[in-house]
């Protein structure tokens, strides 16, 4: 049997630009699962997919996870450039997983121009030992100086960049072949098999071809195009057929996609952004946990200095027992970030002229303490009508749950 890894594929959500993929991550674990293949790859179409569902749907079928996305790339992201290459970029380590986020983030700010676009630029500040990339398929090859480019990719990335030669049946891919190999000898280039799948079996290309229609969108060239996912015999099969590439290096591309099975391996618990505890920004990165909590009761006690001036004495105990049992709430919980966060944005907003209004919608207001950060105007101890501060929050909803304040 010959077995590889499928790194190279897509899901119903593949193109949040232009959707062309009906199937769904479930399909490709039952295909891997009879393949027995090892691997769950997140990547997709100029984002990196859905990744936490992956890792989840992974850890539960006990495959390897992969991160990774097809980037949409130019030469330089700040020209009006839509040649919009692909390219495919994978984390080998949790450094590398977030150097792509960064990159990513960077296309969308700074590189958009109908696409989120990376650049050559920006591929340079990626760590070359934290990453493994390819030239993705055949929409890679766009520039009169690619041959340099992928020249420069390669001394830049070394080992961990290859280029992809896929099996499709096509003049135009065939013609790409004979080019990689050429550049393959003259630079010592790996070639690595990608599939490009867009569905599992050949006879879901028509449910691809109905989504496609329902868009109203045409691909052309695509007649000898293998988007399946097919049997390692199958896809050695296809190689063959195609004519360019010989038995040996087609053995040596499939065999290079196992290299995805050395990546680094995600835990949960020392990889804390995959974990299933709340995860909270925070304003104050360098304090620990329990200075945070501390200035966020010292918030609290001021503003109560301020507040209780305009309250009865006899009802100051009664007031300060509520406030303590809302503090509590929030310190037990790991959730003082959330409301020092909320503070500055909302300080800010009237600052700029906002203005908080003597009503307020939703729970938050039972909860006196968010008064007193200058929240709401409400006043839920003295007010008329009872107000139930579990329902805003509790030490049960927020460690049990995992959910936030409502």
């Amino acid at each position: 049997m010959c077995i590889y890894c499928n790194y190279h594929n897509h899901r119903d959500y593949s193109n949040i630009f232009v959707p062309d993929s009906s199937v769904k991550i479930d399909d490709y674990v039952k295909r891997s699962k009879e393949l027995d293949h090892k691997i769950l790859c997140s990547m997709e179409h100029g984002f990196q997919g859905r990744y936490f569902d992956t890792y989840d749907v992974a850890k539960r079928e006990n495959l390897k996870f992969i991160f990774g996305t097809e980037a949409y790339w130019v030469k330089d992201r700040l020209e009006k450039d839509k040649t919009n290459g692909h390219i495919c970029i994978f984390a080998k380590s949790e450094k590398g997983r977030r150097d792509i986020n960064r990159i990513l983030s960077e296309a969308n700010e700074t590189g958009y121009y109908y696409r989120p676009r990376i650049d050559l630029n920006l591929l340079s500040t990626v760590d070359p030992n934290e990453v493994f990339v390819t030239s993705a398929c055949i929409a890679f090859w766009q520039y009169e100086d690619i041959d340099k480019i992928v020249s420069d990719l390669h001394s830049y990335f070394g080992k961990n960049f290859m280029m992809e030669v896929q099996a499709h049946h096509t003049e135009p891919q065939k013609e790409l072949h004979g080019r990689i190999l050429d550049l393959a000898a003259k630079h010592n280039i790996e070639l690595i098999a990608g599939c490009d799948s867009h569905f599992i079996y050949p006879e879901q290309a028509i449910d691809r071809d109905n989504v496609l229609e329902s868009k109203g969108i045409i691909y052309e060239n695509e007649e000898g195009w293998f988007m399946d996912y097919p049997d390692g015999e199958t896809l050695k099969r296809r190689f063959m057929e195609q004519g360019i590439l010989s038995e040996e290096q087609i053995d040596r591309a499939i065999n290079n996609t196992l290299l995805f099975m050395d990546f680094d391996d995600y835990d949960s618990n020392i990889i804390k952004v995959f974990s299933k505890d709340i995860k909270l920004p925070t304003l104050y990165p360098e304090l620990t946990q329990d200075e945070r909590d501390y200035k966020y009761k010292m918030l609290i006690n001021d503003s109560w200095r301020e507040a209780k001036k305009l309250i009865l004495p006899e009802k100051h105990a009664y007031y300060v027992d509520e406030i303590r049992k809302e503090g509590t709430v929030v310190v037990n919980t790991g959730m003082s970030d959330y409301f020092l966060i909320d503070h500055e944005i909302i300080k800010e907003a009237v600052n700029m002229g906002g203005i908080i209004t003597s009503t307020g919608r939703g729970s938050g207001v039972s909860f006196y303490t968010n008064t007193l950060l200058g929240f709401s105007k409400v006043d839920r101890i003295s007010a008329p009508v009872h107000l139930y501060p579990e329902r805003f929050m509790s030490e049960s909803r927020i460690l049990e749950t995992k959910s936030l304040p409502d």
